[in-house]
Formats: C-alpha cells, structure tokens, sequence
C-alpha cells in the first residue's frame, strides 16, 4: 500500500481531531424514540417506517452474555414477523446445524432440542433466550431458520456431520478418499483447537478433496440439498484455510483481520440463501462487529484491516439491509463470570447517551444528520474505544441503561476452547481394523501393541454394559488444600449431594449441592466458590477419556506392562499416551504431553482404575490470570500450570461400576508484579457412596448450592462425620 505525503497525513489527523470534538463542542441532541423497561409489542410500530422496504435486518449484540439484550431482540423478532412479514431467523452459528434444525422441526422435533442441537450454547442454554424458542414454536409453521456461520456449533455437527457427509458423496457417487474416522478427528481438532492437525490428512489433501467435491456437486440437479451441500463444503474449506493459515492476534477488540474469512464465507452464505429463497425477508441474530455496514471511517489500525460481513451485505443489498446495532453505556461487563470494570470514555457516544437520557431504553436511527459524525465508542470492544462515524457503522442503535447477565439453564455450558498453534506430533501406524478382532486374551502370554489395542477395543464395546448410562445421585465428600511453596494456605473439607446423569454417553458435569462445609485453614486464597476448582472435580474418565472413543482410541499409543491381581480380580496394566499433545487427544485447552496407566478387569473389560498426566509444555495467555486472591496475596498476579495428574478408582455396586475414590494434583508457578514466582499445588480428595439409580434425588443445575457463604458450619455434625 503506497502511503500518502507526511504533510498530506498531518493534515488528516488534525482534520480528524477537529471532528472529533464536534460531539463535545456542539450539543449532541439526535431524535431518539424512548421504550420502557417493558415495551410492547405496539412500542416498535416506529420500526414500520424506519424499514420501509428492507427484506434484511441485522439484529446486533455488543457481547453474547446480556441476557436483556436477548429478550429485546426477542420482542422485536416478534414484531417483525407478526407485523411486516418477516420469514427466516439466521444465525451466528453453523449452516449445516441449523438446516437439521430445521428438517428436525419439520418432522416434529422437540423446539428446544432442536435449538440445543444446533445453536452456540451462549444462546441455546441461556434462560432470557428461551422466551425466542417459544415464540418460534408458536410460530414455526410460518418461520424458517438458517445458519451462516461456517463452524460446526452443536450436537448435530460434532455428532452427525461426517456421517451424512459421507453418505451423501456415496449418493452423488463420489468416493471421498481419506477416512471417514480420520476426518471427524481433522474436524474435532479444527472446532476445539482451532488448528489443523495435519497427522492424518493433510492440508492439500483436505483441499484437492473438498474442491473436487464441490464440483461434484455443482453438477446435481437443483435441490435444497444441493444449495446446503454446496454452501457447506465451501464453508469447510473456508475454515480449513483459517484454521491452517492465521495466527490469532492478541487485541482487545471483538474483531480484527483474523476473522476476514469468516466473516466472508457468512456472507457468502446469507447472500446465497437469499438467491435461493428471493421472497425470503431475513432477520439475522448476531454480534455488533460481524453487522458493521462501513469500516471506512476507522483509522485504528488493528480494525482497520477487519472486513465485515455486513459490509459484504451491504455493497450487495443496499437500502434493502438494515443494521440495528444493541450498545450500553455500562461501566462494567460480566464476562467469565465476573463483573469487569469498563470505565466510559468522556464525550463519546456513550457517554453522552447515559448522561443525556434517563429512559431505560432509547432507540435511534442513523439517518439523522447528528450522527453523521465521527464519535468514540466502543462497539467494537467492552473496553476500547475507537473513533468512527455512527451512520456509517450501522443504520439505527438500540440504547440499553443497563444490561442484565445471562443465565444459563439446566444444562451446562462448554467450556470454550481456546485456538493454539500449529503442533510437530510423530507419526503413529494405527492397528487395522481386522487385527482388533476379538480372541481370548485371557490365553495371551506375550503381551504386544496388537493385543494392547484388542484390549481396548473390547473395553470400548463393553463402556454401555459396565457403567451406568442413566441417572443416579450419590453422597460426595471432598478436601481440597492450596499450598504455596510450602505453606499451606487453605484446606476445607465439604459433604454433598450429587446427581449425574451417567457415565457413557453424557458430557454434563454432574449438579451438586453442598450440604455441609468445614474450614480447616481459611485464608486470602479462598475463592467466593467451588467454581475455581471445577477443572479438578467431578470429572469422570469414562465420560470424558479421550482414547476410550471409537474414533480416535486407534490414534493412542496403549501398551500391556503386566497382569496382576487387584482388589482380588485378575487385571491387564495397560500403558497409555498420545503422540499429539492438543485438545482434541488431551481434552486440555493447554497444550501438554498425556500418558497414564489402565487397570482392566480381564472378565468383564470394565477400567477399574484410571491414572491420567498432563505434563503442560504451552499454557496459554488467556489462563494466566490469579486465582482471584486478595489482600496479601494479592501480589500474585498470573499463574501457570505445570502438570497435572488425576487419579480414580472404580467398584461395581450393583450391575455397574461407580467412581468411589478420585485424586487431582495441579502444581505450577504463581507471579508476581515483579514477575518473581513461587510454586503452587492445589490437591482434591474426593469419595463417593450411597449410589442411587433406582430413584435418584435430582439436583438441578440452577438448584446447586456451591457458594461457601451460604453453608453454616454445624460443629454437631462435624463432631459425629463418618465417611
């Protein structure tokens, strides 16, 4: 880019300052219609005009967590469906989730499942979402849905997607030429690791495929199949080359380069859905940045190379788009689930909205000449501000006074993953399929990789018929100690209630509610609540394990050490470790090594006892924060791990074996301002009984009990505690 005269930019940024300061030396007074705390439905009849011959209407988000923002949407979804003829709800999440989603509800699915299914969990799993599904349900005969996003963001995806992949290239007969099973691991690894592992399928390999396939496709008859299928391999091979080729870039805006062809592959497919479905009116539900019309009038460098989705709408739509951006003049933001403090920039457009306005809610459109005008704000960031022109970024505001977090529902929230690098991992020739036939490997002697991976395959087949699949509820009693060098800074034992609604095929952590709390040492280190050490409770192998998966337990390196005798059952000592150290082989959002021991029952191939290791070799910025502690700990302020270990014990009670004994051991380094380091050891101690699958208690998930105020300690049942 050739860059204009050093006098020529002065001229620029003085220019530039002088409009700056307009807002602030002119009293900036646009139109503004005021809504209550509660409007109506009738209360957007302004919206009638203001719309006026749009068929697309993007409805913004400054973050995914207002709960509030959520319902107003909701009300204006409503409005402009039961009022000017509006027919398709799209949005922020996968097209190839959303278009089962859709089919599902045709055939008469479960409304809500059907979403679960399907949408990001920071919608789906949200209660101030929930009013959205049942306006949908009530109105689904008239109501379509459609996602653009090309990521794979629910259950239909990461569970069925390569099978109907596959099964439709076998219709069109087209022969896909790697690996059903290695592709869902290539997909897995690009969904929660944001990095594509090249151990199975190379990158070429995944591009000549997918592009060879594409054309395939082009050549069907025209069918609502066909426009899916196209659209969504030309998604797959927009996110592959995200995932192979960009780096993410450390800023604190929602937005930056790094999403350009995201944001080009969702337009591209809104754009086509549209020329599929030309009478089709579009209200699109989704973040601010990914709906901004104009980035033109941005100078900050960072989003300045941004291209939105909306800018791409907008050159192809015109007037027949409309923006509708949701902002707040909040001075702090609940994210991670904590409150932040976002301090509002003087003589921005926040500002001036909070102090010039006193009505909860004010709506005001762009098409006014007060906000042709170049103002700070931060649409772009909860705490950075950013200069640029209101009616350019998008065509009207909702103001929100406040905003309200989101709750989630009786299910929990997915962790969120964070992208890492690219990885070296080594190669691994995995057993084929006729070598883990089963025999009786209780004759066996000599114990080698083949008869390793036989073992394996036999406890895959046997997870369902030695662990409960159903729900049960338990008595849990746990310790956990926090140490720093060798001082011991808290130590706390806790009796609960759990309910869990299985072992084998759930992902849920399990609901629990503290009963009874006693503080052996309390101090600074103290977290408000059991939150803070979720990561190293409550997680059952079984569930979780990665190599106990049919797709990818092939992928792991397991290895017979010896037979032996373990609580008077004969037990196969199997080794295990994985030659790839992300996510998706690890379940860690941390990069690290991970390799344990099995002991497997020879009888019944039940896992009895499970030894896990994470010895961490990257752990990422994002987790480096303090464990919130205060007063004279305070001065620690990042932390990270170093290794990891959990150990748990199995016993059949009953038809089923039950975790009765767990131990986690986390150590790493804790900083502080001098970035002078100490290490740090958190050790949990949990067992469990009175295990209940007849008649479980069940425990919801907003009926758990686990912030430690709220437990009084009772010296007489301490004084009496049998475990």
């Amino acid at each position: 880019m050739i860059k204009p005269p050093t006098n020529l930019r002065n001229i620029a940024i003085v220019l530039c300052s002088l409009l700056s300061l307009i807002l602030s030396a002119q009293e900036f007074n646009p139109k503004t219609i005021n809504l209550s705390q509660k409007p109506e439905i009738t209360d957007f009849s302004f919206l009638k005009e203001e719309l006026k011959d749009v068929q697309v209407v993007m409805l913004g988000e400054n973050t995914h967590f207002d709960g509030n923002v959520f319902e107003m949407k909701t009300q204006i979804v409503q409005y402009l469906h039961q009022e000017m003829g509006f027919n398709t709800i799209a949005f922020e999440s996968g097209i190839y989730d959303l278009w089962n989603a859709q089919k599902s509800i045709n055939q008469g699915q479960n409304t809500k499942e059907a979403f679960a299914n399907s949408l990001f969990s920071i919608w789906a799993k949200r209660s101030e979402f929930q009013s959205f599904i049942d306006f949908y349900d009530l109105n689904k005969k008239d109501l379509k849905v459609f996602g653009f996003d090309y990521q794979i963001t629910g259950n239909n995806g990461t569970v069925n997607f390569t099978k109907d992949f596959f099964e439709y290239a076998k219709r069109v007969n087209y022969k896909i030429k790697f690996k059903q099973e290695d592709f869902e691991l290539l997909l897995e690894s690009i969904t929660n690791s944001g990095m594509f592992d090249e151990e199975d399928i190379s990158y070429e390999q995944f591009k000549t495929e997918l592009t060879s396939f594409k054309t395939k496709i082009s050549q069907q008859k025209d069918s609502e199949e066909k426009f899916y299928w196209n659209q969504i391999v030309k998604s797959l091979l927009e996110l592959g080359h995200d995932a192979f080729t960009k780096e993410e870039i450390l800023s604190t805006f929602n937005t930056t380069s790094y999403d350009n062809i995201r944001d080009k592959q969702m337009a591209d497919n809104l754009l086509a859905y549209l020329k599929q479905n030309p009478e089709a009116k579009i209200i699109c539900w989704g973040a601010n940045a990914h709906f901004v019309n104009n980035m033109s009038s941005i100078n900050e460098p960072i989003l300045k190379e941004f291209v939105s989705m909306g800018s791409y709408i907008k050159k192809e739509l015109k007037n027949k788009v409309y923006s509708l951006a949701a902002v707040t003049a909040e001075d702090s933001i609940y994210l991670q689930n904590k409150w932040h403090e976002t301090p509002i920039k003087k003589h921005s457009f926040e500002y001036f909205l909070k102090e010039k306005n006193t009505s909860p809610h004010i709506f005001i459109s762009s098409n006014q000449s007060k906000m042709q005008i170049l103002a700070w704000n931060r649409l772009f960031s909860p705490i950075t501000f950013v200069e640029s022109k209101l009616n350019e970024l998008h065509d009207g505001y909702f103001y929100f006074r406040s905003v309200t977090p989101s709750s989630i529902i009786d299910s929990v929230e997915d962790n969120k993953v964070f992208k890492t690098k690219d990885i070296q991992t080594t190669n691994l020739s995995e057993p084929k399929d006729d070598e883990l036939k089963k025999t009786d490997l209780n004759e066996v002697v000599i114990y080698g990789k083949r008869t390793a991976y036989q073992v394996m395959k036999n406890v895959i087949e046997s997870l369902e018929k030695n662990y409960p699949d159903n729900p049960f509820s338990s008595s849990m009693k746990t310790n956990i100690q926090a140490k720093i060098s060798t001082i011991t800074y808290l130590d706390f034992d806790f009796i609960a209630e759990q309910y869990d609604l299985g072992y084998v095929n759930h992902i849920n952590r399990s609901a629990k509610k503290i009963k009874e709390l006693r503080w052996n040492k309390k101090s600074d280190f103290l977290s408000e609540s059991l939150r803070e050490y979720h990561g190293l409770m409550y997680n059952c192998p079984i569930k979780y394990a990665p190599f106990l998966k049919k797709g990818k337990f092939k992928k792991f390196i397991f290895q017979i050490e010896e037979t032996k005798i373990y609580n008077n059952e004969e037990v196969f000592v199997i080794h295990f470790s994985s030659p790839r150290n992300h996510s998706t082989f690890t379940r860690r959002v941390f990069l690290s090594d991970y390799s344990g021991y099995l002991y497997v029952n020879k009888k019944d191939f039940a896992i009895v006892k499970i030894f896990e290791n994470w010895s961490v070799t990257e752990f990422p910025e994002h987790f480096r924060e303090g464990f919130n502690l205060k007063n004279l700990l305070s001065k620690y302020t990042s932390k990270e791990y170093k290794n990891e270990s959990m150990l748990t014990d199995f016993t059949k009670i009953g038809e089923y074996y039950f975790i009765i004994q767990s131990t986690s051991v986390l150590f790493g380094n804790v900083y502080n301002n001098t970035s002078e380091k100490e290490e740090f050891e958190i050790t949990v101690n949990s067992s469990w009984k009175n295990f209940n699958i007849q008649n479980p208690k069940l425990i919801k998930n907003k009926d758990e009990e686990h912030s430690f105020e709220k437990v009084k300690y009772n010296a007489g049942f301490w004084n009496d505690f049998k475990f």
